[in-house]
């Protein structure tokens, strides 16, 4: 006798929430509708949170994570009667974020655990949860390693943490973590390495208790100008910090699925588009089977660490110059915002700008209505075509353009110390090869289709390079064009972090793995080893970016809304 089991229709899966929208019962990650969850995967968070800490209060990192701000990623990253657990509770944002996420819905209510070695920031907590008439419970006071040794592995559903980097409070509060600004000034390399060892060694005991596929968000503040204490000034190490973290938690079984960039959006100049970032949040998934590919060993260490603020650029560029037709090439960014970049880091007319890597002339175009001279360069002949006739439609006389190989090109054509500042977009790795879906695909009412390409790959059928192969064109290309920069000018470069599924062998066994790509922190460490001097991280972040629900129900898939600006100086 044959058993048939009844199918179930996507109908069967499905809880109308109303005004929250459609909710998949297949949802294990967390409690969101479909509409939820898509904000809960974009990379920017642009928000001001109301300020509920009393004026002036302090944490490890000069200011609290807002308890609204902790309650959303709470939400994003654990159900209802889940383990959340802070190894750095500071004065406890993630504790409050719990309480007030277990207010909001109904029971079954999370469990909560903060550990804090600092008495101080325990005797704020517990002031402040008096204040606000809140249970003061889930602190425990002590060393991080005996305290985490009393939980059990694998029974914690979800971490937040907010990383402690600067000791600013003093030696009486400093402890092993915090960093010393006296002990970094005498040895920045050593410092951050002991504080790297430091940090590890807590998390990996954190991790052990993390359950198999649950998922651990870690914050990098940037501090930003307001990083001092006692008219003293402490290094800005948000880009490199995050990137060694991230390497460092990825060998003891960790996989980078996203980063969140953090700003407030209020501004004394409701104009201003420049903004300060407030913290990066780094989302791990605990993979024990899987282990990273890439091996970029002490990443920044053996180099100058690139020590600089992050600003963000928020602003939309409606489209423009025929973007119709530019968009063919499918990677182009708008002129104006070249235009903002070359008026911000080139002061006179009469400078000359240079871009390696024009595609269809965005930076031309932008140096064009700065009223500065350029010359681009790239290896397909159709851009220079898009780019000269929009030039002459958009009543410019086309710049200089020259068609082929910047790896050859730079170092014959482009005289010595002739250019004022280099500006360019580089080619992202294997962006112009992969396919944008697996499988097929098919729009209401029409057959299904083959798989979609980037609009890049029919004009370029060569291999996909490795990332090894790639940063090694990118490493030729600028290495050339630094005796062609004049000292003291800039390298302006755009670079998207990439979010791709790649292929990994474990115990013999294929096995497909969705990874977060800090490809700008690789960038930066092969321009620091050619000479270039790391300035500033900028973020661009198009508030109009439409947005995508991927992976829900089933897979946290960051929506990525940014790119990064690195900034270096000869």
């Amino acid at each position: 006798m044959i058993i048939t089991l009844p199918s179930l229709s996507l109908k069967d899966y499905q809880e109308d929430r109303h005004e929250r929208g459609i909710f998949d019962k297949r949802n294990t990650l967390n409690d969101l509708t479909g509409k939820e969850w898509l904000f809960s995967t974009k990379t920017v968070i642009p928000k001001t949170f109301p300020r509920i800490w009393p004026h002036n209060t302090k944490s490890r990192n000069y200011n609290p994570i807002p308890s609204d701000l902790s309650r959303e990623i709470v939400e994003s990253f654990s159900k209802p009667g889940d383990t959340v657990l802070d190894p750095f509770a500071g004065i406890g944002s993630t504790l409050i974020g719990s309480f007030f996420a277990n207010e909001y819905h109904p029971p079954p209510r999370r469990i909560y655990i903060g550990i804090e070695a600092n008495k101080t920031l325990l005797e704020k907590f517990t002031k402040f949860t008096r204040k606000l008439n809140i249970p003061n419970q889930g602190m425990f006071i002590g060393d991080p390693l005996p305290v985490l040794s009393e939980i059990k592995n694998n029974s914690v559903d979800f971490v937040l943490s907010d990383i402690p980097i600067w000791d600013i409070s003093g030696p009486k509060d400093s402890d092993d973590v915090a960093i010393s600004l006296d002990r970094y000034n005498q040895s920045p390399v050593s410092t951050l390495q002991h504080w790297c060892s430091s940090v590890n060694t807590i998390l990996a005991e954190t991790i052990s208790k993390l359950k198999e596929s649950k998922y651990l968000v870690v914050s990098i503040p940037n501090g930003s100008n307001k990083a001092r204490s006692n008219n003293r000034f402490y290094p800005q190490v948000n880009l490199a910090l995050s990137a060694i973290l991230s390497q460092n938690l990825q060998k003891i079984g960790l996989v980078l699925k996203a980063e969140r960039i953090w700003f407030e959006t209020n501004s004394k100049n409701g104009k201003d588009i420049y903004r300060p970032l407030n913290s990066r949040f780094l989302v791990f998934r605990k993979e024990m089977s899987v282990s990273t590919p890439f091996d970029f060993k002490s990443i920044f260490f053996e180099n100058k660490i690139p020590t600089g603020n992050t600003f963000i650029i928020h602003k939309a560029f409606p489209p423009s110059f025929n973007h119709k037709l530019r968009s063919e090439h499918g990677g182009m960014k708008p002129p104006e915002l070249a235009q903002i970049l070359i008026e911000l880091f080139s002061k006179g007319q009469e400078e000359v700008i240079l871009d390696p890597f024009v595609g269809v002339g965005g930076t031309l175009l932008g140096a064009s209505i700065a009223g500065r001279k350029a010359i681009g360069i790239d290896i397909n002949e159709r851009w220079k075509t898009i780019y000269q006739q929009v030039s002459i439609e958009s009543g410019f006389d086309p710049q200089e353009f020259l068609v082929g190989d910047s790896r050859f090109i730079v170092s014959k054509a482009i005289k010595d110390n002739s250019i004022d500042l280099i500006l360019t977009d580089v080619p992202y790795w294997a962006m112009d090869k992969l396919q944008k879906t697996r499988g097929r695909f098919s729009r209401a009412g029409e057959h299904s289709r083959d798989k979609l390409h980037s609009s890049l790959h029919k004009f370029d059928q060569t291999a996909i390079l490795t990332i090894e192969e790639w940063l090694d064109v990118l490493e030729n290309v600028f290495t050339s064009c630094y005796s062609k920069l004049i000292t003291g000018k800039y390298l302006v470069v755009f670079i998207g972090n990439m979010y791709r599924t790649i292929q990994q062998i474990k115990d013999g066994k294929i096995r497909k793995v969705g990874k977060y790509l800090f490809l700008s922190s690789m960038l930066a460490k092969v321009l620091l080893n050619i000479g270039y001097r790391f300035q500033n991280e900028i973020i661009w972040y198009a508030p109009d970016k439409a947005l995508h629900v991927f992976g829900y129900p089933f897979s946290y898939i960051p929506s990525i809304v940014h790119q990064n600006i690195l900034v270096f100086k000869k």
